[in-house]
Parts: C-alpha cells; structure tokens; sequence
C-alpha cells in the first residue's frame, strides 16, 4: 500500500523537493526555476530542502521542464512540464526519447499540461488530469499596486541571452531585440536571470507587473502574464508559416515549442494567437503591441483543481500585518544556492540507510 506523500511528511518541517536551482558557482538564479521551493512553501507554510532529481528518496517535482531528469526511488509530481527527451540538451542527433527510468515510482498529482502527463504516467500510469504551473497561483499570494512604466515588456529565454549579468543582453546578431530611439522609453527588455534572495524575486515580479503588455520566449513570461491578466503574445522565433500576428496550431509534434504546447492545451487550446518574429529580422515595435491589442483574451487553469491535488495539506502562508509575503520568514529562509556535489554525497548518505531498511 503507498504512503501518500501528506502522511509520510506530516510531521516534518520540511519538504524534499528537486528543482533546478542555482548551483556554488552561479551568482544568479533563473527566475521561473527558482520559484519551485517558493509555491510549495507558499501553498504549505513549510519550509524546503532541495534532494537531486535523481535519488531513492522520496521527493516532490514541481516548477519546471524537468520531469524527464528524475529517476529511481518515489516521486511526487505537481505542476511539472516534461521534455519529450531524456537528454534535451543534447545535439538532434544524439537524443534519447525519454522514458520512465527503471526503478522509479512516479506519482501524478498535477502536471503543466497533457503532454507532460502522458510522459511521466507512461502508457500504464494513473492521468488524473490536472493541469497548471503552480506559478499561475502566484496572483493570490502576491497582487501588488504597481504603476505602469512600459507599453510592452519583451522577455528573453535564457537561450537568448548574451550573459548571466542582470540586464537583459540579446546575443549578437538577435535584431529581434533591437529597440530604435523613438521606442526607448516604451519597449524594455526583460531577463530571467534574477540576483539570488527573495527581494529579488519580488523585484522581478514587479517588473514584470510594471508592463502594460508583454511578449515573451520564456514560458514563466507567459504564465505570469496570463495569470495577472496582463495581455501578451508568445514572441515565436517561427519555424511556422507567415509573420507577425498569426494563429499556431498546438500540435505536440508539431514545430511550436513543448512548453508552449503543454500549457495551453492544459487549458483546452487547439491554438492560440503569436507573434512570429525570426530571431536575425528587425522587429516592428507598433506592430507587435497593435498586434497583442487585437489578438489577446484572457485564459486561465482550474486553480482550484490544482491547490486540490497538492500533495501537502494546503496550509497558505500568511504575511504579517504590513508586509508581503517576500517577508515571510519562511521564504527568506530558503536556501536558493547549493553544492550539488554535496548535495549527492548526502543523498547517498540518506538514502544508504533507505537500503539497509
């Protein structure tokens, strides 16, 4: 008979999860990842302790493309996107389909869409259905008054950035990105690399919340758009037919990206509104926000079907009278910054007594 995850750590102050956090090396945090400890903390009021994906221990997965890196022991899904690949970083030609590893004991609470589902549940696995990245709840933890300072706010992918520093750099030959003086004032470019601390995280919310519209590449740019309802368009590199404003399909064979893919047809979407802009071309400024104008409605998740299927008892923190939620002690006592390499060695030390039982 399986433990529920609730019931294994009901008395615990703590709660095991892997996510893709900053590693001793990195002076930076990639802002969507790192929100994986925070939602779990916030939907629970317990602190987290970051476990490797790959482990005999029991653990949570929550924020992030990163289900397909999990493998052995008991795993506890919630939220999760997957790659369709065992080994997405690797070149086309040396790709693996991914697969549930041997030994491995999935859980589906929730995942970000139907594609992550099929793929973590395998063809035998337990699809409840639930779909929504666990960011999407963020509006009712966190909805601050914040005054508008830009017509559009463009998001980068971490993939088309020209370095880790804190200011949004486009790689070289990226026209894409390119703002001419008259547009200056009114188009700012947005990175998701994020100083590590919570204070930062907040600022990079309220940057975000400072846009009157948003494109963005980057799948958290899009989930904290939609779910603050602040309208926006995926800023599509193409590989689609036509450009500016088109309709894509949401085929997850198709050649719009997973990510993309799985969150909206989590919503019940066969396609959605996007700008189609190549990477190397100039961009036409007026034409993207018209264009978003025009083409956004709003959308959302069933949130509550996704708070429902939170492996934890849902125990929300609560501010203290005057401050936000950033302030909770809870938060700022999270450990964003690991030794992965040590982080290992305590696994194997953990999970060496797990054998011996």
């Amino acid at each position: 008979m399986t433990v529920s995850f609730a019931e294994r750590f009901k008395d615990s102050p703590s709660v095991p999860l892997a996510w893709a956090g900053s590693t001793s090396e990195m002076n930076y945090l990639n802002f969507g990842d790192a929100l994986s400890p925070v939602m779990v903390s916030l939907l629970s009021s317990k602190s987290v302790h970051r476990v490797p994906t790959k482990s005999l221990s029991t653990r949570m997965g929550a924020v992030g493309t990163i289900g397909h890196g999990f493998g052995q022991g008991e795993v506890w899904f919630w939220g999760t996107g997957c790659s369709s690949w065992a080994n997405p970083s690797a070149s086309l030609d040396e790709r693996v389909p991914f697969t549930i590893p041997p030994d491995s004991n999935f859980h589906i609470a929730a995942t970000r869409g139907p594609v992550s589902e099929s793929l973590l549940a395998g063809p035998t696995g337990n699809k409840p259905g639930v779909y929504g990245d666990p960011v999407w709840l963020m509006p009712r933890f966190y909805r601050p008054e914040v005054k508008k300072k830009w017509k559009l706010g463009v998001i980068l992918h971490l993939s088309e950035l020209a370095d880790r520093t804190y200011e949004a750099v486009a790689k070289q030959g990226l026209k894409r990105f390119d703002i001419p003086a008259e547009f200056k004032d009114d188009v700012h470019l947005i990175t998701t690399v994020t100083p590590i601390g919570m204070e930062h995280l907040q600022y990079k919310f309220d940057e975000i919340l400072a846009c009157e519209r948003i494109v963005s590449t980057s799948l958290h740019g899009m989930v904290i758009a939609e779910s603050y309802g602040i309208p926006c368009l995926y800023f599509s590199p193409g590989a689609q037919t036509g450009l500016g404003l088109q309709t894509i399909d949401l085929d997850p064979n198709g050649p719009v990206d997973l990510r993309i893919v799985d969150l909206y047809t989590g919503m019940h979407k066969k396609a959605i509104p996007a700008y189609i802009q190549p990477r190397p071309a100039v961009t036409d400024w007026a034409d993207v926000i018209s264009s978003i104008d025009r083409a956004w409605q709003p959308v959302d998740i069933d949130a509550q079907a996704l708070i429902d299927a939170f492996p934890l008892p849902y125990r929300p923190i609560e501010p203290a009278a005057g401050e936000t939620i950033w302030q909770s002690p809870i938060l700022t006592g999270l450990k964003l910054q690991h030794d992965v390499a040590e982080l290992r060695r305590a696994d194997k030390l953990a999970t060496a007594e797990i054998k011996k039982k």
